[in-house]
């Protein structure tokens, strides 16, 4: 499994092997939601609060 490192706490962040860029993570030790943003290698971005919210925003227009 492929992992990457949490930008907020530097841990190990276990990632599915069929992610694609943009799918949303969280970080198991600071449950920080983290964006992949690269592949090979994995790597991961913090998600803004305004992202998550306009994420759950889009779904509610449905």
């Amino acid at each position: 499994m492929p992992t990457g490192t949490c930008p907020e706490c530097e841990a190990e962040v276990h990632v599915d092997t069929d992610a694609d860029k943009g799918d949303i993570v969280s970080c198991e030790e600071c449950e920080t939601a983290l964006e992949v943003v690269g592949l090979d290698p994995v790597e991961l971005d913090i998600v803004e609060e305004d992202d998550l919210d306009d994420d759950l925003d889009d779904e509610d227009e449905y």
